[in-house]
């Protein structure tokens, strides 16, 4: 059996040992957090733009019949 002070050496090594892997942990969790809201941010600009091309090409659409009757006039 060991004494109680390498046990308690012991257990602050593992304590030392948790606490660097709970903060690689968190460190990493952040870097996956600044990815996700840097694609979501993308994701957003891009759903933007995409829905003024739909609207450009309703426009366009709607120039392109309005043209196509004043010709059929």
């Amino acid at each position: 059996m060991a004494d109680p002070q390498s046990q308690l050496q012991a257990l602050q090594q593992q304590l030392e040992e948790a606490q660097d892997e709970a903060e690689l942990n968190l460190l990493q969790l952040q870097q996956v957090q600044e990815e996700l809201e840097h694609y979501f941010l993308a994701h957003q600009e891009q759903a933007e733009e995409l829905s003024r091309y739909r609207q450009l090409q309703h426009q366009a659409e709607a120039l392109v019949d309005t043209l196509l009757q004043r010709l059929e006039a």
